[in-house]
């Protein structure tokens, strides 16, 4: 859905000032709250919060869709629909981490956290873009639509399955900054825990990075068409399918500790891949490793973080990992477009993989220790 917003606000305007304000109200649920929806999932049943979440976002979607389709369309209206929809968007993301735990056996957690991370890159990477264009392109209004449909699919199937989760216990104090500092506290005060964190902010900032200046990479560093964008976009799904679907056995077969480590490192190198080459045949195996090594991660952090957070913190201290990952993100992006100004399309891609190889080896040694001594 955000992704049709800029595209449709590109149609009614050439003004970069509004096409990249389609995109910041979306982010400004996470902002505002992000930590606050956190609390809340963890006072809910997480099903009920999802579907409920998805049927409004039926309707919102649904209405600005009508809008379009008849001709209505505006970039007020546009704007409040992206604003809307990303307030809502924490509710359910944060829900949707932190159920899983209540609906699968402990020792199936990495195959249902594959599944799910390979249907997200699936959806949201592969498909999602073409098929979307494709719609665009017979009318703007098709693809939010088809949005709004999938919304109310969504509700409807959890819906049908929302006494499987559990209910959660009411908290005995009921206060809205005692319990956001309960989640904090705990995260704050794991070691292990916080150290993936950190790592994980280092990683999402390089993650913008390689996403903000992809485009003039793929146009300038490469010479190719534009249409690589998208391809690479896909190859870097293709790779993450793939992690997704080797995580849980490559979980089973080697430690946790080197799971982490070595997804990160891989994650790293492939970064550096896209700063040493500037060819095509060193750029393809690069993306899928980063998809591989991304998902991989993915996989496997948050199997370990359901395992170790008690269930009725799992929704808060989820959040806390996403705002650090949202507020690293920006940064990440600026450093990139900075660096590239400053140097070239190729330095920013070498110095991030550094980064992130120096960071992961730096933590090395802790997660380890923590692991060992861990439960």
């Amino acid at each position: 859905m955000f992704g049709a917003l800029p595209l449709l606000a590109a149609s009614m305007s050439r003004d970069p000032r509004i096409v990249s304000l389609s995109e910041a109200v979306a982010g400004l649920g996470w902002l505002l709250l992000g930590l606050v929806s956190g609390v809340l999932v963890d006072r809910w049943r997480r099903t009920s919060t999802m579907w409920i979440v998805d049927a409004i976002r039926a309707v919102v979607a649904g209405a600005f869709a009508a809008a379009v389709l008849l001709g209505h369309e505006s970039i007020p209206l546009l704007l409040i629909t992206g604003f809307l929809l990303g307030m809502l968007a924490p509710f359910f993301d944060n829900a949707s981490s932190a159920i899983i735990p209540d609906l699968v056996r402990p020792a199936a957690l990495e195959r249902a956290n594959g599944y799910n991370q390979a249907a997200l890159l699936l959806l949201s990477n592969l498909l999602g873009p073409p098929f979307g264009a494709v719609l665009f392109v017979l009318h703007k209004g098709l693809p939010i639509l088809v949005d709004a449909i999938s919304f109310a699919l969504a509700a409807i199937l959890v819906f049908a399955v929302r006494r499987a989760a559990p209910a959660r216990e009411p908290s005995p104090d009921r206060h809205l900054g005692r319990e956001l500092h309960a989640g904090l506290s705990f995260l704050w005060r794991h070691k292990l825990l916080r150290s993936m964190c950190l790592l994980l902010m280092v990683s999402n900032a390089v993650g913008s990075g390689i996403i903000a200046i992809l485009v003039l990479y793929v146009l300038e560093a490469l010479h190719l068409p534009e249409a690589w964008f998208g391809w690479l976009v896909a190859i870097y799904a293709v790779g993450g399918i793939a992690g997704a679907a080797l995580a849980p056995a490559l979980a089973r077969r080697f430690s946790t500790s080197a799971n982490l480590i070595v997804s990160m490192l891989v994650l790293a190198l492939s970064t550096v891949v896209f700063g040493l080459f500037g060819t095509l045949a060193a750029i393809i195996p690069g993306a899928i490793l980063m998809g591989f090594g991304g998902t991989w991660w993915n996989v496997v952090s948050i199997t370990l973080r359901q395992r170790i957070v008690p269930a009725e913190l799992l929704g808060r201290v989820t959040a806390v990992y996403r705002m650090v990952a949202f507020c690293a993100a920006p940064l990440g992006a600026v450093g990139a477009g900075f660096l590239a100004h400053r140097t070239d399309l190729r330095t920013p891609y070498l110095v991030m993989g550094v980064i992130l190889f120096l960071a992961t080896l730096a933590y090395a040694p802790l997660i380890r220790r923590e692991l060992r001594t861990s439960p």
